[in-house]
């Protein structure tokens, strides 16, 4: 919508491009700041109380007056999923038992990836029925709706951390070396994706000599793939382990992106590359958060607060890199970095990073009791 937000402030379209990069500059600060106050007063208020920011701020948005206006009830709305969503993580892993915690959080990055792949398109639907006024308005009830539902049904758990000050609870999570191994495993990992995800549209117009809508149409396979990756990471992950998965994949997925941007290969070969790598990524979101969420239980909140942050951070250094590189070298040098990227990822994991033998015992117990 933003040649529309464009057209009416009498702006470039570049120039209303900051109406989205303001909702995400929130994520970086916000999260460091609350991750130790979900875990020393719960979460359920963080839940709602974002919620209704995130819902209040878009409803501001559809009725500001003027592109500044415009961009400070972004950053509003901003503030409020920054709060979200890794509070939604850190309630899940919580409550889920330990050999379902990888299908509980996989069940969390299917539903984010089907919400993009369904409301994008709808959004963009009711605009060019209406304007986008309208759409911004009806899905800034989406939200408040759920407030409601997050005050009057969730159950407030009892926080880990209870009276600990947040030096305190970031010191807990500094001393623990696997706990900072995960979470640079985390935010190298967001890098390659996002390296890969900001350029994959503009590798396809300019290798395969294709329109703007054809090769945007090529990224559906990224939201299927992660759809599926997810699901089957997280439940896999359940079974022989996360650490083994998310090590793994990410080394796969840099070696497939090598070869898709440097072996010049086929219109459908690429398709088919693109969604492999994509499915492969899904499945290590799936295994990381898991992982992650089993660092410090008592922590879990600023953990996920942490890894929230690094992604927004990694949105920035991945685009930036990427520019970078395809300005310098070209597609083949974004492939070659990436499985770079994925080598040291899981030299990370494999050697740093702990895995709870517990949660692995009790979910190799669950699927034999299962199959038994």
């Amino acid at each position: 919508m933003l040649g529309e937000i464009a057209n009416e402030f009498g702006t470039s379209a570049g120039t209303a491009g900051v109406v989205a990069a303001s909702y995400g500059v929130p994520g970086i600060l916000i999260p460091l700041l609350l991750g130790p106050y979900s875990d020393a007063s719960g979460r359920k208020r963080l839940l709602v109380g974002g919620a209704l920011l995130l819902g209040c701020g878009t409803l501001l948005a559809s009725v500001a007056p003027s592109l500044e206006m415009l961009l400070l009830a972004r950053v509003l709305a901003g503030v409020g999923s920054s709060v979200i969503y890794p509070n939604i993580s850190a309630a899940v892993g919580a409550s889920a038992q330990a050999d379902q915690r990888g299908r509980a959080l996989s069940t969390i990055i299917g539903m984010n990836t089907m919400a993009t792949i369904v409301g994008v398109p709808i959004a963009g639907l009711i605009a060019d029925a209406s304007t986008w006024r309208v759409s911004v308005g009806l899905v800034s009830a989406l939200p408040l709706v759920a407030a409601i539902v997050l005050g009057r049904s969730l159950p407030e758990q009892r926080p880990g951390m209870a009276g600990t000050s947040a030096a305190l609870v970031y010191g807990r999570i500094l001393a623990s070396r696997s706990a900072v191994a995960a979470l640079l495993s985390s935010l190298l990992g967001s890098i390659f994706w996002f390296i890969w995800a900001t350029f994959f549209v503009v590798f396809f117009q300019r290798t395969y000599d294709l329109s703007l809508s054809a090769a945007s149409t090529i990224g559906l396979t990224l939201g299927l793939g992660i759809l599926i990756g997810s699901q089957v990471g997280g439940r896999l992950g359940d079974r022989i382990g996360h650490r083994p998965i998310a090590g793994t994949v990410i080394v796969m997925a840099g070696g497939l992106l090598a070869i898709l941007t440097n072996a010049g290969l086929s219109l459908p070969v690429a398709i088919v590359l693109n969604l492999a790598v994509s499915v492969l990524i899904g499945a290590r979101f799936a295994a990381n958060q898991a992982l992650l969420s089993e660092q410090i239980p008592m922590a879990r909140g600023t953990v996920f607060a942490v890894s929230s942050s690094f992604a927004s951070l990694a949105l920035v250094a991945g685009a930036a890199l990427g520019g970078m590189l395809v300005d310098a070298s070209g597609f083949g040098a974004i492939g070659l970095v990436c499985l770079g990227v994925g080598i040291i990822v899981a030299g990370i994991t494999f050697t740093l990073v702990r895995e709870r033998q517990s949660d692995v015992t009790a979910s190799a117990r669950g699927q034999l009791a299962a199959e038994g």
